[in-house]
């Protein structure tokens, strides 16, 4: 991720709504020139969104949501490399396999408060991450580096 003062600041915020949005009706864009976030679909705040966006490709670039299997591995990573538990690790691992996966993880973590809280921070980080590749994928530069940046001015996440 490049810092450039001629760049927007993004909206980060509504970056981490953008990847995560589960709505299949939804689509955001990420606008170069502002660094907003714009959603479509169904409901749009403003009707001309949709046509502003088609008029300008290059300006607005979507973004796809995490896939679903990336987060299954976040969630199977979590459970083999952090969780020092024995038997919550075979809980949270037995939890992934078959239907439903994301709910019977985090219904598996009620038992582990502190071991719940870990997996938050664990997924926000690796939110932050993807965020941060989606940036440097396509070479955009930022005018702010994201709340998360370490005070050094390095990043969390190389």
């Amino acid at each position: 991720m490049r810092l450039t003062a001629e760049a927007p600041t993004p909206d980060w915020d509504s970056f981490e709504f953008a990847l995560e949005c589960a709505d299949m009706e939804l689509r955001c864009y990420y606008d170069t020139v502002t660094g907003e976030v714009c959603v479509t679909g169904p409901f749009e705040d403003d009707p001309g969104e949709r046509e502003r966006i088609d008029a300008d490709p290059r300006r607005y670039l979507e973004i796809d949501r995490l896939p679903a299997h990336e987060r299954y591995q976040w969630m199977a990573r979590f459970a083999t490399e952090e969780v020092g538990d024995a038997l919550l690790r075979e809980k949270l691992l037995r939890a992934l396999e078959g239907r439903g996966p994301f709910r019977r993880f985090k219904d598996a973590l009620l038992s582990a408060p502190q071991e719940r809280e870990r997996w938050f921070a664990y997924q926000a980080n690796a939110l932050r991450r993807a965020i941060e590749q989606w940036f440097a994928a396509r070479d955009l530069p930022v005018r702010a580096a994201p709340p998360w940046a370490r005070r050094d001015g390095g990043y969390l996440h190389k």
